[in-house]
């Protein structure tokens, strides 16, 4: 079995990066609800992708951005329900990873965006999402006119995860300094 790891950006548009450490990578985003769904849809969605996936290959372990802290969603202005969805998310990826065998590890945004733009924050939300985005564009993880968030955390988090296994994300990388910015 490859030794393929799967990370996750959550929330009801779920980012995904999903590979083998020294070789080219999956990701995207899954849109587990719409605005009109109730919120059970997004989790059954989730249990069914996780389910499909996994029931054709078991990833080797599963790196997640780790849950907010309560006081970080009412800074963020998020409604009761908001949080209620994310969590319960959360312990859906968690209650797959124990189902199927499959170790797991939630790390802090800040560690991950500290290894992949080399900073915990770049000023305010906007502006480190933007520098996640543009060091997943000057790496060549993402096409150049990519604006994906979701997709670029869980890739950032999927690089992490890579780097914990001391293998390079994929072959032929190219070295680029932290606050480079990518051609557009």
């Amino acid at each position: 079995m490859a030794e393929r790891i799967w990370a996750l950006d959550v929330g009801t548009r779920l980012g995904w990066a999903i590979g083998e450490p020294g070789h080219l990578f999956e990701s995207g985003a899954w849109v587990l609800k719409s605005r009109a769904d109730h919120t059970s849809v997004a989790g059954s969605n989730l249990i069914y992708l996780l389910n499909q996936g996994w029931s054709i290959e078991r990833p080797a372990s599963l790196v997640k951005e780790a849950p907010l802290a309560l006081q970080a969603f009412k800074n963020l202005g998020n409604a009761a329900h908001t949080v209620a969805v994310t969590l319960g998310l959360h312990a859906i990826i968690e209650a797959m990873c124990g189902r199927f065998s499959v170790p797991f590890a939630n790390v802090h945004n800040a560690r991950i965006r500290k290894h992949f733009i080399g900073t915990a924050s770049r000023g305010d939300r906007a502006a480190t999402k933007a520098a996640v985005v543009n060091r997943c564009r000057l790496l060549k993880y993402v096409p150049a006119d990519c604006k994906d968030e979701d997709r670029c955390d869980a890739i950032a988090t999927w690089d992490y995860a890579c780097a914990l296994t001391r293998a390079p994300a994929h072959d032929g990388l190219e070295f680029h300094f932290f606050g480079e910015e990518a051609v557009t």
